[in-house]
């Protein structure tokens, strides 16, 4: 039951309000883990939205999980996640994380990695990193609800460990995206629906002649949870490029025409996987990607990564690899 602020204190600051409102209203146990994410909003108009946001909860005491009960539905998710977009979206300066954000510095590649388009030898040991970002350029050009958006993600391999060769980098992608979001609020087949995004993106490993690898796409993408359990199903179509200029003209073949990204929030970590497959019975190629993250510190998480399959990178689009990694990440889909 919240307590009633003395008058004096109705009196105080629209800021004070928000905090005290937060700590007295909250269902504690259930939601401290939530309401302490909006202390690390450094906007104060994202902040104070955060704050209010729980304020005006209406959700009793008595919901807060038992004693020994698990956490994970209380967890945030993927609801969390696009309430925290939302508040940091009205800073017109915010830049927030995309995809995932880790570093792996020792990852290990279970066949070889030999491409007649390399100039030295790579060796199965090496780093990988990602960084993703986004930003939303527009609020609400299509009414309420909707944003033209910007996104801007790289995935790195590094061959930190090959020193005989000066430690290149065996291949970098760069992916550029933009389109417009959709938020939704829609239940169909047991799943609370809450975004649709339109994109067109590129993607391109930057080289030229035999190295070089690119596409062009379209596509359409839902986001949706249920309880501790998030996702998105994104399917795409590829933009014919001349014959003459495709790097690679088989890449469906192998990359399909989409992708099914699961997250789990548990109380103590989040496991996620995302799915490819080209749904070809009689040629069928795919790649399956598992991450799994848990709390370090209050900024970073450990992260361990397993993939297998074809398109890791654009260089191996054709070519299937097995890959374990171990490092930590400062973002995660959750």
């Amino acid at each position: 039951m919240c307590t009633t602020l003395p008058e004096h204190r109705k009196r105080s600051s629209h800021t004070f309000r928000l905090l005290a409102a937060a700590a007295l209203c909250l269902p504690a146990a259930a939601e401290a883990a939530d309401w302490r994410n909006c202390l690390t909003l450094a906007d104060d108009r994202a902040r104070l939205a955060c704050y209010d946001r729980f304020a005006r909860s209406k959700t009793p005491p008595s919901a807060a999980p038992a004693q020994g009960a698990s956490a994970s539905a209380s967890a945030p998710g993927l609801a969390s996640r696009l309430d925290n977009e939302q508040a940091a979206s009205e800073n017109p300066f915010a830049i927030r994380a995309y995809k995932p954000n880790y570093f792996l510095p020792f990852t290990y590649a279970f066949n070889r990695l030999d491409n007649p388009v390399y100039g030295f030898t790579p060796q199965r040991e090496e780093a990988k990193f990602q960084i993703s970002l986004q930003v939303d350029a527009w609020k609400n050009p299509l009414g309420p609800g909707t944003a033209v958006y910007f996104a801007y993600t790289q995935l790195s391999l590094w061959q930190m460990y090959n020193t005989s060769a000066s430690s290149p980098f065996r291949e970098t992608n760069y992916t550029p995206e933009g389109g417009l979001d959709w938020s939704l609020d829609a239940r169909f087949l047991g799943l609370d629906f809450r975004k649709l995004r339109f994109s067109y993106i590129h993607q391109s490993n930057g080289q030229g002649g035999p190295r070089s690898r690119s596409w062009n796409r379209l596509a359409v993408q839902t986001a949706f949870e249920r309880g501790a359990l998030a996702g998105a199903i994104r399917g795409w179509y590829r933009i014919p490029e001349r014959a003459s200029r495709d790097d690679n003209p088989d890449i469906t073949h192998y990359l399909g025409y989409g992708d099914l990204l699961l997250a789990y929030r548990f109380a103590h970590g989040t496991l996620s996987t995302r799915l490819r497959n080209n749904l070809n019975l009689d040629h069928n190629r795919g790649a399956i990607e598992i991450n799994y993250s848990f709390p370090l510190t209050s900024h970073v998480k450990g992260y361990v990564q397993f993939f297998s399959g074809y398109g890791e990178t654009l260089i191996d689009y054709n070519r299937s690899v097995s890959r374990i990694g171990l490092g930590f990440a400062l973002t995660d889909w959750l």
